[in-house]
């Protein structure tokens, strides 16, 4: 996996699995589980602002490589 934009994007699936989790959390757990969900909202969207995204940092400390896309 790669980190970038677009299909095959490690940021958009980890955002998506946390998502994901704490809504079955709060369904089944405990109903303020779900307000974790809005934890990868809101850096979807501030990366969309800024263009600064705190898990890519993460992804490319730990070895994710980072590809481009090359438009035909």
């Amino acid at each position: 996996m790669f980190v970038c934009s677009g299909k095959g994007s490690t940021i958009r699936l980890l955002a998506g699995i946390f998502f994901w989790v704490s809504i079955l959390l709060g369904l089944f757990v405990n109903k303020y589980l779900m307000i974790i969900g809005g934890l990868p909202a809101t850096m979807l969207i501030i990366s969309y602002l800024t263009g600064w995204c705190p898990t890519e940092m993460l992804l490319k400390m730990f070895g994710a490589k980072e590809q481009t896309r090359v438009l035909k």
